[in-house]
This record gives C-alpha cells, sequence and structure tokens, in this order.
C-alpha cells in the first residue's frame, strides 16, 4: 500500500508540471492578445489584465497546493510548496482588490519570491534542477526588470508578461516526462 502511494506521488507532480506549464503557456498567449487589444479598447485592457493576472495565480496557487500534498511526506519539499501557494493566494486576492500599474507590481513580487522559491527547490532537490532553474530565473529577472523600473510602459510590461508565460511554460512542458516532484527519500534519510 506505501509503495502505491509512493509510486502516485511522481505521476501527481508531472500531472501538475504539466497542468502549471499549461496555464502557463496558455496565460502567455492571453498576455499577447491583450497586448493587441490594448491599442483598441485600452480601459478594458487594463481591467481584463487584472482579472487575467489575478486567475492565472490562484489557479497557479490551487496547483501548486496541489502538488504539496503529493509531497507530505517530505518537509522541505511540502513547506516550500506551501509558502509558493500561500504567496500565490496573497497575491491573487490583492491583484484582483487593485487596478492599474499596482496590480504589475503585485505580479512582480509574485513572480520574484516564488521565482527564489523554485530555484530554492530546485537546488534542495535535484528533481529537473535545470529546467526549474531556468524557470526559476525567468522569474526573478522578469520581476526584478518590473520592481526595478526598467518596464515603466504598460504595453512593454504586457508584452514582457507575455513573453515570460510562453517561455516559461514551454520550459516546464518540456520537463512534463521527468518526475516532477523530489525523489522519495530513503527510510532512515532526510533531505532536509
Amino acid at each position: 500500500m506505501a509503495s502505491a502511494a509512493v509510486s502516485q506521488a511522481p505521476s501527481r507532480g508531472r500531472r501538475m508540471l504539466a497542468f502549471r506549464g499549461t496555464l502557463l503557456l496558455v496565460f502567455g498567449l492571453v498576455m499577447g492578445a491583450m497586448l493587441l487589444l490594448a491599442f483598441r479598447v485600452p480601459d478594458l485592457t487594463t481591467r481584463l489584465l487584472s482579472i487575467v493576472l489575478s486567475a492565472f495565480v490562484i489557479i497557479d496557487a490551487a496547483a501548486t497546493l496541489f502538488e504539496a500534498a503529493g509531497v507530505t511526506s517530505q518537509r522541505g519539499a511540502w513547506a516550500l510548496l506551501v509558502l509558493k501557494a500561500l504567496i500565490g493566494l496573497v497575491a491573487g486576492v490583492a491583484i484582483a482588490m487593485k487596478s492599474g500599474p499596482r496590480v504589475m507590481t503585485i505580479f512582480a513580487w509574485w513572480a520574484l519570491l516564488t521565482g527564489i522559491l523554485e530555484g530554492t527547490e530546485a537546488l534542495a532537490f535535484r528533481a529537473q534542477r535545470h529546467w526549474r532553474l531556468i524557470v526559476a530565473g525567468l522569474s526573478v529577472l522578469f520581476g526584478l526588470l518590473v520592481l526595478g523600473g526598467s518596464l515603466r510602459d504598460m504595453a512593454v510590461m504586457v508584452l514582457a508578461v507575455g513573453i515570460y508565460g510562453v517561455v516559461a511554460g514551454i520550459t516546464r512542458l518540456t520537463t512534463t516526462g521527468q518526475s516532477a516532484s523530489p525523489p522519495a527519500a530513503r527510510p532512515g534519510t532526510s533531505k532536509w
């Protein structure tokens, strides 16, 4: 019975990684479409941006919580995933309650913090380390660009978010064939 639970954890992790990769890819494509809409209906696009960002972050947080449920036996991995999910839920609600440029600032903080946690997870558990580090690096870079003021124009920010979503989504999807969850700890050993 225990071996069945262990064998289901990597499968659940792969499904969640594929789901989160697909979510990121669709998100990036939607942001690209919104950029085209921004030139025609700028006021609608600003409100729609808030809705899309909020929905994406909340759905990603829920998927991260689901992934965390699959690694409850590994405290370090579980804690990182739950922390990422909590940051996502708080950011998603905050984005839904704000409008204008503040939405992008909250999203940038979310990207920065979850990128750091993703990188920590990759270094600590070795599961698709190089792919997770690429996604983490993209998240941190995007967050720093927005927070540092390098991306001031809203159209450029939406374009950057779209590119981030497409590239990070494709990167996540390429890891789907590999084990998504940290490897099961051998009895008597601990990763943390």
